[in-house]
C-alpha cells in the first residue's frame, strides 16, 4: 500500500512539476530577409543552370529574327523592285505597265554595253590579282612570322584605312596621281586598277589571315619531319589550306572592285567608263531606269557566278566535295 501511495505520489508529483520551458530566442528581421534572399538566391541559381542545360536552338534562333527583317527590308526588297523595273516598261499612264524583256534586248544589242561590262571584269580581275601577290605574305607575317602583339599592330595598320572614309581616300590618291601629271595615271587602266588595289586591299588580307592563323601546325611539323623542305612544306600545306581565304579575298576584291563607282568617277577622269557609270546615268540622270535596272540584274547575275565558281574552286583545292 505504501509503495502505491508512493508511486501515486511520484505519479502526482511528476504531473504538477511543471516542464521546462523551451526559450527560443527569436531572429531579428534583418535576418530572416537574409535567409530569404539566399533561399531565393539558391532557388535562382538552380533554375537557372536547368534552363541553360536544357537551351534549345529555338531560343537562339528567336534572336535572328530582327536581322531577318532588316535584310528583307534593305535588301531583298529592294532587289526585288529592281528586278520588277528590269521587265517592265512604262506608259502614258503611271499605274499602267508594260511587261517586257526588251530592256535585256537592248543591253546585249548594244556593242558599248558589252565592252564597258568587259572591261570591268578585266579591271576587277587584275585587281583581285595584284592584292593577293600585295596581301598574301602580310597575311603570312601576320599569322607566322611576328609575335601576338606584333600581329595586332600590324591587323590594325591593315583595318585602318578601312575606318576612313571610301570617298575622303579616293580623293586624297587622286591628289597624288594628279602630282605624277594628269595623263600618267588619271584616267588611265593602270590607275583605275591600281587605286582599286589599294581601296580593297585589306578585303584580301584579312581571309587570308584567318585560313592561315586557322593551320595546323602539326601538319608543318610532321611535314618537316618527313624531309620535306620549307619551301615544300609551304606550298603543299600552308598554301593549299590558305586557298579557302584566298578564294574569299579574291572574290570580295574582285566584286568591290567591278562594282565601285568613286574609284571610277574621280580616278577615272571622265576618260574611262565602267559597267557602274552606266548604271548611275540611267538611275540618277533619268534617261531610262527600266535599262539601269536591267544592266543591273545583268551585273548581279554575272556576281553570284563568280561567288559560286570561286567558292567551288576554294572546296576542290582543299579535296572537299565540289557540292555538298
Amino acid at each position: 500500500m505504501k509503495l502505491e501511495k508512493n508511486k501515486k505520489e511520484v505519479k502526482v508529483i511528476t504531473k504538477a512539476t511543471p516542464n521546462k520551458a523551451i526559450i527560443k530566442k527569436k531572429k531579428p528581421k534583418t535576418q530572416k530577409r537574409a535567409s530569404r534572399f539566399v533561399r531565393w538566391f539558391r532557388k535562382f541559381k538552380h533554375n537557372t543552370k536547368t534552363r541553360l542545360v536544357n537551351f534549345k536552338f529555338k531560343t537562339w534562333a528567336s534572336l535572328s529574327y530582327p536581322y531577318i527583317v532588316l535584310m528583307i527590308l534593305l535588301i531583298v526588297f529592294p532587289l526585288l523592285i529592281v528586278l520588277l523595273y528590269s521587265i517592265i516598261i512604262a506608259t502614258n499612264n503611271a499605274f499602267i505597265f508594260h511587261f517586257t524583256f526588251e530592256n535585256f534586248g537592248a543591253f546585249f544589242g548594244e556593242s558599248s554595253f558589252i565592252v564597258v561590262l568587259l572591261n570591268s571584269i578585266t579591271y576587277s580581275f587584275f585587281a583581285a590579282v595584284i592584292a593577293v601577290f600585295l596581301g598574301y605574305p602580310v597575311a603570312y607575317i601576320m599569322a607566322f612570322k611576328v609575335s601576338k602583339l606584333a600581329s595586332k599592330n600590324v591587323w590594325i595598320l591593315v583595318t585602318l584605312p578601312i575606318w576612313i572614309n571610301m570617298l575622303l581616300r579616293t580623293i586624297g590618291l587622286s591628289i597624288i596621281f594628279s602630282i605624277l601629271g594628269d595623263n600618267v595615271l588619271i584616267g588611265t587602266p593602270v590607275g583605275i586598277i591600281l587605286a582599286m588595289t589599294y581601296m580593297f586591299l585589306p578585303f584580301m588580307i584579312l581571309p587570308i589571315y584567318n585560313a592561315l592563323e586557322k593551320t595546323d601546325h602539326t601538319l608543318l611539323e610532321a611535314s618537316q619531319d618527313l624531309g620535306a623542305s620549307s619551301t615544300k612544306t609551304f606550298w603543299k600545306v600552308t598554301f593549299r589550306f590558305s586557298l579557302p581565304g584566298v578564294f574569299s579575298g579574291f572574290t570580295l576584291t574582285m566584286l568591290s572592285a567591278m562594282t565601285s563607282l568613286i574609284v571610277v568617277k574621280y580616278i577615272g577622269g571622265g576618260k574611262s567608263i565602267l559597267i557602274s557609270n552606266i548604271i548611275e546615268s540611267y538611275f540618277y540622270r533619268g534617261a531610262n531606269f527600266s535599262l539601269g535596272a536591267a544592266i543591273s540584274v545583268v551585273l548581279g547575275i554575272i556576281v553570284l557566278l563568280i561567288i559560286v565558281i570561286l567558292k567551288s574552286l576554294g572546296r576542290w583545292a582543299t579535296g572537299k566535295k565540289i557540292w555538298g
